[in-house]
């Protein structure tokens, strides 16, 4: 374990008060819950943006209890980032049926998806269990719909695998069915309205005496910050064993004595030791190996990580569309949703509804977006998930190196904390500036010299003595739902798309020549595995 009021736990300290803690944790929950919102037309299982009150909660760091119970209540704004966003499922004719699904598998490490047309082939719940959970979330029962049985003649479905356990229209009382695998023991007296069965639900979830909820919850932590789960699946413990038990019960015994923070038991894990040894990297290819923690999996930053270290790498604003194709808001917010400027990675949404309408394309956020999906972000979410795939690819690094976003990045404009860096100091403290700006870290000797033999030539004279150019803001086309079927409408972003191809004005403070072979120097760090790798 790292000294208490040691450097290194100064420094946990210190990075688990930033508020990047929120931002880091938003799009993991934005997958775990299937955050689903569209700009246009929600379809089928759309939801709510319910992302501000995930970010909210995180940056308050409220007690994952309270966080828990909050989301199963589905109480406050629907379309403006409340938790009663969760409770939407567009089109979906057993929305709390849905809802019941990602709840047991966020919360409750059950995957129930195939409860919801028959009985569960290799699990032990069946139909009933998971719309008993809906009946609760509804308040009432829930009747089974057509759709949630498998077609043909009854005597012939009880060959197969899968049985149909509940008839079509059958109604479901609401009633907590894991009394025996999940003993959460239910206290009316903390209830305020004792009768409502969703608060009854979310009690029961969330109850100390239901050891699975703390235990799912610090098995996602350690599953985040070590690569792998104690538990593994971390979303699914029908089969699964602790590979650690009594670290299990410690972490889980920690959470709750903490009041459920979160930050408690990342602290613990990252004072531990296991947290501070080497990457092992034949942790990735043996299982049996790396469930022995020898350290950390090297891991690939996630689609998130690669969009906000690029842009703080370079000090720049993303500087892209407000999400909203109805900017003179001539449609109801259940037609169209405006999410508002985007400024961090998980503010953004798909954009898919508009592959068929050039007008209704917004090209700025769709350079973010690029390299969001190439690094296995999903913009649509329609089902919940846990780990994303960490395939590589060759779009990978093709977008890196290629792409708008990372050609932003690279650039030497005068909004570029980078361009700072280079009109001040020597050529040592430029590389070694840009080394901790993308690296986190200074460059070694021979990288060093490597970089000063590029950059030393003409620095002496780099400087022209124009003054910074203010950098102008994104031109607005005008474009919005009420005029995109006009034929100009798809030419004017069609010209602002190739417009942004061209990146950001260069700062006319630094000669081109100097200038591009610094700008070389950046975009070498940025497409280096080294960047894209962690730790």
């Amino acid at each position: 374990m790292a000294i208490p009021g040691s450097p290194r736990a100064e420094l946990i300290d210190r990075l688990l008060e930033d508020p990047a803690w929120a931002d880091h944790w938003v799009g993991y929950w934005q997958d775990v819950l299937a955050e689903n919102p569209n700009l246009v037309n929600p379809t089928l299982n759309n939801t709510g943006p319910f992302r501000w009150w995930l970010h909210e909660s995180f940056l308050d760091n409220k007690p994952f209890d309270r966080f828990a119970t909050e989301l199963i209540l589905m109480e406050g704004s629907t379309h403006y980032g409340g938790p009663a966003g969760f409770a939407l499922a567009t089109q979906n004719d057993a929305p709390m049926a849905a809802k019941a699904h990602i709840l047991a598998q966020a919360f409750l490490g059950m995957e129930m998806k195939c409860a919801r047309c028959h009985d569960a082939p290799y699990h032990q719940f069946v139909q009933k269990d998971l719309f008993s959970i809906a009946s609760m979330l509804n308040r009432d029962p829930v009747a089974v719909p057509k759709t949630s049985s498998i077609p043909g003649d009854p005597a012939a479905l009880q060959s197969l695998l899968v049985k149909v356990s509940l008839k079509p229209g059958e109604p479901v009382p609401a009633e907590w069915p894991f009394a025996e695998e999940l003993s959460g023991r239910l206290n009316t007296d903390m209830l305020i309205n004792a009768k409502d069965r969703r608060e009854q639900l979310a009690a029961l979830v969330t109850s100390p005496a239901n050891r699975r909820f703390a235990q799912v919850i610090v098995n996602r932590l350690w599953q985040r910050y070590l690569g792998r789960g104690l538990v593994e699946p971390v979303d699914d413990w029908e089969h699964a064993a602790p590979s650690h038990p009594e670290l299990l019960e410690y972490l889980e015994r920690e959470l709750i004595q903490s009041g459920y923070d979160l930050k408690h038991v990342a602290r613990l894990i990252f004072n531990s030791h296991a947290y501070q040894r080497q990457a092992d990297p034949l942790a990735v290819s043996d299982a049996k190996w790396a469930a022995l923690f020898a350290g950390p999996f090297p891991r690939r930053m996630t689609a998130e990580q690669v969009v906000d270290s690029l842009a703080v790498a370079s000090g720049k604003p993303l500087r892209v569309e407000d999400l909203n194709i109805d900017v003179d808001s001539q449609r109801t917010y259940e037609q169209s949703l405006n999410l508002g400027p985007a400024t961090r990675a998980w503010h953004f949404t798909s954009l898919s509804n508009e592959r068929d309408r050039p007008a209704l394309s917004l090209p700025a956020a769709q350079t973010v977006i690029d390299v969001l999906e190439t690094f296995g972000w999903r913009g649509a979410r329609p089902d919940p998930l846990t780990v994303r795939s960490q395939e590589t690819t060759v779009l990978q690094p093709a977008i890196l190196a290629n792409g708008v976003l990372a050609k932003r990045t690279a650039q030497l404009s005068d909004d570029s904390r980078l361009t700072a860096a280079a009109v001040q100091g020597t050529v040592d403290d430029f590389v070694n500036q840009v080394y901790l700006a993308i690296l986190t870290r200074l460059p070694t000797r021979e990288e060093q010299a490597m970089f000063v033999d590029l950059l030393q030539p003409g620095f002496d004279t780099r400087l022209t003595g124009q003054p910074a150019a203010p950098v102008r803001p994104l031109r607005h086309t005008g474009v919005s739902w009420s005029n995109h079927l006009k034929p100009e409408a798809s030419d004017r972003k069609i010209a602002l798309a190739h417009e942004l191809q061209q990146g950001d004005p260069p700062t006319a403070r630094l000669t081109s020549d100097w200038r591009e072979r610094a700008e070389d120097f950046v975009w070498t760090l940025i497409n280096s595995p080294e960047f894209v790798f962690v730790p």
